[in-house]
């Protein structure tokens, strides 16, 4: 039997800034099991310095009935382009390092006034 899993991303968007978007996501996963929660996309300079803010929730079955999403904690990850960076881009990369700081605070004050999401962030 062959498992299709369809998702959707950006249903709708709650903030963004210029490198990073703050949105609700959902679809049907394993066995028709309908899910929704949350997610942060990198972009512009996130994205060419490989930063990702992330969103930790518990594990959840894909038994058929609806899972949605609380998070628990958030942390900011970096990975490492495989050229050099100049100096010119490794300030960038501080800022937005800052940035992705700055922003997942707010994500968190978010989750936090929308307790559906909040799972002890």
């Amino acid at each position: 039997m062959k498992r299709v899993v369809k998702a959707s991303r950006y249903d709708d968007i709650i903030f963004e800034d210029e490198y990073f978007t703050f949105y609700k996501e959902s679809g049907i996963g394993v066995q028709d099991t309908p899910w929704d929660g949350l997610a942060v996309a990198s972009r512009g300079l996130a994205e060419k310095h490989v930063v990702d803010i992330r969103l930790t929730s518990k594990f959840a079955s894909f038994d058929g009935n609806p899972v949605h999403y609380k998070y628990y904690s958030i942390y900011v990850a970096n990975g490492i382009r495989s050229v050099a960076n100049t100096l010119d881009e490794t300030l960038e990369l501080v800022e937005v390092l800052q940035d992705a700081v700055d922003f997942s605070y707010r994500v968190i004050d978010w989750i936090r006034n929308h307790k559906e999401y909040d799972g002890g962030i």
